[in-house]
């Protein structure tokens, strides 16, 4: 893996790069400052394959610096992990939101930080699988649309807020984050699009991902307004968390959908989408395979439920 860690403190950041190249990471470099970490990124022979920002840094935080990073061609995707001694939901939030992948709270094991590593490895060897044998995914056109949205975040510092739209991977650590910091479920809100699939196939296909992602925003747009958290799970199926761990149920999540699609310039086409939602629970220190499955699980059931 050729890694880029940004800690402004000289100690710890000897000790990871230390740390580092004893794991045999093929590219080892470091930085104290957002400011250097650009310049190393722009100067580097090699696209990092995964960067570990400090968010608390003198000038510009890591928060701040992740959109910087993601307007650079090559970094759109590249897997970015948090480190940090900031125990709230609000730091949480606003990290997975700017485009963070992962997050881990100092002081850390170093095994601990070499899974997350290890997860990001993972997670590159299956993007990049995609983009060179699209033809192996089980539906090409949900990719595209879920790469476009991947993209669809906060692009300037200033727009950073707790809530928007997160990539399905990072949405998923940002709840076992979540839950394990601050013990407990947490509750999530499953929406799905009825007759999704059916209104689609009356689009022309070459317009289908630009109909989808279209679609997909105004609905973030309207949920962010709420303080949600969004992911768009393909199929016009989205899950949605609240950053301040509110109890979801209390949000008006179906009129605020409701409303964005009969609103939306496309409405005429829309007419004929049925919005449903409801609540699921994860269990303490249940693994994100689990809420995978129960999120897939209620998606199922609700898009069957008859209006």
């Amino acid at each position: 893996m050729r890694i880029l860690a940004v800690e402004d403190n000289q100690d710890l950041r000897n000790l990871l790069e230390e740390y580092l190249r004893t794991q045999d990471h093929e590219y080892v470099r470091t930085a104290a400052s957002g400011k250097e970490a650009l310049e190393v990124i722009h100067s580097a022979p090699v696209i990092f394959d995964c960067l570990l920002l400090d968010i608390q840094m003198p000038e510009m935080s890591g928060v701040e610096l992740i959109p910087h990073i993601r307007q650079i061609d090559g970094y759109e995707f590249v897997p970015i992990i948090m480190l940090t001694g900031v125990k709230n939901s609000e730091s949480i939030a606003k990290s997975f939101v700017a485009g963070a992948w992962d997050y881990i709270i100092k002081p850390f094991e170093f095994f601990d930080l070499e899974a997350r590593i290890h997860g990001a490895e993972m997670r590159n060897a299956e993007f990049v699988r995609h983009l060179k044998r699209p033809h192996e995914s089980p539906n090409q056109e949900n990719f595209d649309v879920l790469k476009e949205l991947a993209l669809d975040r906060p692009m300037s510092p200033s727009e950073l807020s707790e809530s928007g739209l997160v990539p399905q991977d990072a949405f998923e650590n940002c709840i076992m984050r979540m839950q394990s910091e601050f013990g407990g479920g947490m509750q999530i809100a499953v929406i799905v699009l009825q007759n999704f699939a059916d209104v689609l196939a009356q689009v022309p296909q070459d317009q289908r991902v630009e109909f989808s992602v279209g679609l997909a925003r105004r609905l973030t747009d309207a949920l962010s307004s709420l303080n949600l958290i969004v992911t768009y799970r393909s199929n016009g199926t989205f899950a949605a968390l609240s950053p301040a761990l509110k109890t979801q149920s209390t949000l008006n999540i179906a009129d605020v959908v409701k409303s964005a699609v009969q609103t939306s310039p496309e409405a005429a086409c829309h007419r004929d989408i049925v919005v449903n939602v409801d609540y699921c629970r994860t269990k303490a220190f249940s693994t994100s395979g689990d809420t995978i499955v129960m999120l897939d699980q209620l998606a199922k059931r609700l898009s069957t439920v008859t209006a």
